[in-house]
């Protein structure tokens, strides 16, 4: 029957089974495995070496993969030495520290035959800035001791896919997939056509946050969009009463200018015809007078007398709407 160790069995397995761990690391039924040396940025794949006495830090809602300090060692052989006809398999939990911390880890176990250095994940859902001490507690190792009949057939490293064993350090994935996987088949939710408001509020802190300040923001981007829109339509409305006003008082105007122009254009006509006409008996006027007046200075009879009266009646008749057609203003 499998039975998991408590502290004095735990104590027996340090510097043999758990590597580098101390006694003032353990718990009532389990170890404490602290911080290592090595954490990779999930977000930009970096990795990165934490020197002692350094510090990590996790944004909000980064994930990083960490190890290790301390290396397990569940090979059939050095358990063993402590516990013979028995194996050993192991059960990773998050420290409830970090988890007060809103610091999301996954739980995890450690195979029996298993040995190095164990990687594991974590994600800060938190608002602030995670900060972690190198050799700093994070997780807790809880040890199950096997019977003979529950002990595996295969232990950890024996098999070609175990991919993990002697790990030292971050291991990445060994998970293999096709360079080109054909569209027709993947089967994957329409989350891309997803409104991206919501994909972000389904994505946890900060994103969710965002997520609210959009939403907010674009509730006022659409009550300023239809105080443009209302107010376009106002000024577009009172731009077409402006312009038809205009064309109408332009049309108006027009037309009074070119009725003022007809009138003194037939001002003009009549009033050139009357000046004309008066010129012209006044002219034809003094030319009689001017031939009677030559006619009586050349005269010797009566005849010539005649001559000379007749052109000065003629002169005088002429006169009379001369005067009248130079008179007359209208």
């Amino acid at each position: 029957m499998a039975a998991i160790l408590p502290d004095r069995e735990i104590k027996k397995l340090i510097g043999t089974i758990l590597i580098g761990a101390e006694e003032r690391q353990l718990n009532p039924n389990g170890v404490e495995l602290r911080l290592g040396s090595k954490v990779k940025f999930q977000s930009t794949g970096e990795q990165k070496t934490i020197g002692d006495g350094k510090f990590l830090k996790v944004a909000p809602g980064e994930s990083v993969t960490i190890t290790s300090l301390e290396e397990i060692d569940f090979s059939n052989n050095a358990v063993q030495t402590i516990f013979p006809g028995h194996a050993l398999m192991g059960l990773i939990t998050p420290t409830t520290t970090m988890m007060r911390e809103g610091i999301t880890m996954a739980a995890t176990k450690v195979d029996s035959g298993f040995k190095g250095t164990l990687n594991w994940g974590l994600r800060n859902s938190s608002t602030k800035d995670l900060i972690l001490k190198s050799n700093e507690p994070m997780f807790k190792l809880t040890i199950f001791r096997l019977g003979q009949d529950e002990a595996p057939e295969m232990e950890y490293g024996a098999r070609e896919n175990d991919a993990y064993q002697g790990s030292d350090g971050i291991v990445v994935s060994k998970r293999r997939l096709p360079v080109d996987i054909p569209k027709n088949m993947l089967v994957g939710s329409s989350i891309e056509k997803m409104d991206p408001k919501l994909r972000l509020k389904e994505a946890g802190y900060p994103f969710d946050h965002i997520s609210t300040e959009l939403t907010e923001l674009h509730g006022r981007f659409e009550l300023v969009s239809s105080d443009v829109a209302a107010m376009k339509d106002e000024f577009s409305k009172r731009t077409g009463q402006l312009a038809d006003k205009i064309d109408s008082e332009t049309i108006t105007l027009s037309d009074k200018i070119e009725e003022m122009y007809n009138n003194v254009l037939d001002k003009m006509e009549v009033f050139f015809h009357k000046k004309l006409l008066g010129v012209l008996f006044a002219f034809v006027t003094l030319l009689l007078w001017l031939m009677s007046g030559y006619t009586f200075l050349l005269s010797s009879n009566v005849e010539d007398n005649m001559i000379v009266l007749g052109f000065l009646v003629l002169g005088a008749i002429c006169l009379f709407p001369a005067i009248i057609y130079l008179a007359v203003r209208k």
